[in-house]
């Protein structure tokens, strides 16, 4: 089975007691959060399955250096995800 991995550029921003709220500029209504970095990433990554894993036109994917970050202490990482899992992941979720 060919798998179908993307990466895009994520914002975290950290908030109080370890909490991360993560958004993709590049995918709407990709947001989302985690406790600790580890599960800011996990999270990060589903979210960015479950927002493309059904598209067939991907959107265009911003360069990390033309991202604009507020001052506030957030910072930008790439994200994969693979879709090709998260789709089989999802047709066995609803069967």
């Amino acid at each position: 089975m060919d798998h179908r991995i993307v990466t895009y550029p994520a914002i975290f921003k950290p908030l109080e007691n370890d909490v991360y709220v993560i958004h993709f500029p590049d995918i709407k209504g990709g947001i989302t959060e985690g406790e600790g970095l580890r599960e800011a990433m996990k999270m990060a990554a589903d979210t960015l399955a479950s927002r493309l894993y059904n598209k067939a036109d991907l959107p265009k994917c911003s360069k990390v250096s033309e991202i604009e970050l507020p001052d506030d202490g957030s910072f930008v990482a790439p994200v994969s995800a693979d879709l090709t899992e998260a789709s089989h992941d999802r047709m066995n979720y609803e069967i």
